[in-house]
This record gives structure tokens, C-alpha cells and sequence, in this order.
């Protein structure tokens, strides 16, 4: 099977490409470097039109269609200000996850004092670098992390806050932010509470474009079940379920999906229940046209 990555970035990777904060021993940085090989994949380049086995992708040297089954694996995006219910003032300083990760892995210096308003993976490694150079990190959440523990957070120094970012102050820097009601001296915020990005409502869907994956190596497995699932062909299950899932359908002759969910959640697929003992567990689906999984 021929495979073409189209990367809108000078290299493929994303976040991983200098993620270096480990998952269960594995960091993300080394996954790159393993599976980020090939002769077939165009940098600078982006999509922008979808229409079910073509894709329309425009670079440099101008616009093309390709052919084929098209799988969108391009990330998160941070939610907006609006979404998050943040008002106040619009100074410099705020900046999202992606952009203030860029900066400091080029070797910038963002601020002295930094909020980052969200509790994982991706906040969490971002908070690492930060911390070794900056006066002061605080970490707010609303939410936790399947897979980061508080703990392992404090002991890097970085502080951990639990609320809600409501308001931001200053004039043309940000001078401090509003937690639930308490005030927070900073001179810069980063959004960072995440959602899944399919832009172009593509049908198949990896990684961070179909749920927000903080393990590195699920996002393989994840990956695996797609190929797989497409190679092998044959009828789909489709997976009702309320809680985050990939892929959404999957093939009678895979029949496994990964699930949004942490240690000690209870679940009955299509009646069977069971114990959820791992973050985003791999489970096995009935060979049923229609599978229903339920939190219990």
C-alpha cells in the first residue's frame, strides 16, 4: 500500500517532535524518530479540501488532488478564550499551548511569571522546560490528566491550582489573572485546555483529530486499528458510546477500539460489564453490527 503524509509544517511530528516528558518510559520525541520515516512525505504543504477519496493540498509550488483513502491525524486545537468563558482585558502574553511551545523550543523566552490554564499531557511537558527558566509556573485546571499525577507535577516545582480562569488584567502586557474569584500575579498565560481538530470533517480519523490522547503510544495502537481496519476491509461495527472513542467504526475483522477513559471506570458492553485497569484501554468489541458501551 503507497502512503503519502501531507505535513503543513517544514517536518512531520507535531507536539512530539521535542516532547521529551516520558509516558510509562516512552517519550514522545523517540516515537518520531522511529515511525517519522519515509520517501513519501510532503512538507509545507496543507489540505484544504475534503470530498470523501480525494483531497485537495496546496504547498509552493500550488494546489494538487490526490486520490485515495484519506485519514486526518492533525491534532488538537486549544479552545478560545470565548469558549473558555475568559473576559477581561486583551493584552500581550496570552498565548495558546502550540504557539508557546513552538517559542521555547526554538529557544524564546515567553515570560517570568506563567499560567497555564490546563491539566495534561501536553501542558504538563510544556511545564517541564518552563519551569527550568522561568521565575514561577502554575498549572489551573478544571480537569485532570488519565495519566499525569499532581504530585509528580509539584515535584518538578512547578505549582498546581485547582479553578477556573475567569478574567484577564493588564494593560499591554497581562499583569495578572482571575481564578475563581482569586487574583494571581502573571505576565503570561497559556491556554491549554485541548479538543480534538477535524477541520474538514474528514470519515477517518487519528490520534488528537478523533480524541485528545495523552500517551504517545496509544496514539500508535490508535493508528494501527485505523490501517488495519482499512486494510482488512469487510462490514463495520459501528460504536455507539458517551464517552471519547477511536475509531468511531471499525471492522468486524479488528473489532477493537481505544476508549477516553481512566483506571477503575465501569463500563457494560452491550451488557457485558466491565473494569476499566489501564488508561485509554484497547477493547475488544463483540463482531456485532452495532455495539452500545455504556458508563455505569
Amino acid at each position: 500500500m503507497n502512503t503519502i503524509i501531507v505535513e503543513k509544517d517544514r517536518e512531520v511530528g507535531g507536539f512530539y517532535k521535542y516532547d521529551e516528558y516520558p509516558v510509562n518510559n516512552v517519550r514522545g520525541r523517540d516515537l518520531i524518530s522511529r515511525f517519522a520515516i519515509g520517501d513519501n512525505i510532503m512538507c509545507n504543504v496543507a489540505a484544504f479540501s475534503y470530498d470523501k477519496d480525494e483531497v485537495w493540498v496546496a504547498g509552493r509550488k500550488g494546489s494538487r488532488k490526490i486520490h485515495g483513502t484519506i485519514i486526518a491525524a492533525n491534532g488538537f486545537r486549544e479552545k478560545t478564550l470565548l469558549e473558555l468563558g475568559i473576559y477581561g482585558f486583551r493584552p500581550s502574553g496570552v498565548l495558546y499551548l502550540y504557539s508557546a511551545w513552538e517559542l521555547i523550543n526554538k529557544g524564546y523566552s515567553i515570560g517570568d511569571k506563567v499560567v497555564i490554564y490546563g491539566f495534561n499531557h501536553y501542558s504538563i511537558s510544556l511545564a517541564s522546560k518552563l519551569s527550568k527558566t522561568c521565575e514561577r509556573v502554575v498549572i489551573t485546571y478544571t480537569s485532570g490528566s488519565l495519566i499525569h499525577s499532581l504530585g509528580e507535577v509539584t515535584d518538578m516545582g512547578v505549582e498546581v491550582l485547582e479553578g477556573r480562569v475567569t478574567k484577564i488584567l493588564g494593560g499591554e502586557r497581562v499583569s495578572s489573572v482571575m481564578i475563581d474569584g482569586r487574583e494571581l500575579k502573571a505576565d503570561t498565560l497559556i491556554l491549554a485546555e485541548l479538543s480534538p481538530w477535524n477541520q474538514l470533517a474528514v470519515e477517518n480519523i487519528a490520534g488528537n483529530a478523533a480524541m485528545i490522547l495523552e500517551d504517545p503510544m496509544k496514539i500508535v495502537e490508535a493508528s494501527r486499528i485505523i490501517a488495519e481496519s482499512l486494510i482488512e476491509g469487510g462490514d463495520p461495527i459501528e460504536v455507539l458510546c458517551s464517552v471519547p472513542h477511536i475509531p468511531h467504526k471499525v471492522s468486524k475483522r479488528v473489532a477493537r477500539i481505544i476508549l477516553g477513559v481512566g483506571v477503575g471506570v465501569k463500563l457494560r458492553v452491550n451488557g457485558e460489564k466491565i473494569v476499566i485497569d489501564e488508561p485509554y484501554p484497547v477493547v475488544e468489541l463483540p463482531s456485532n453490527s452495532r455495539v452500545t458501551i455504556e458508563v455505569l
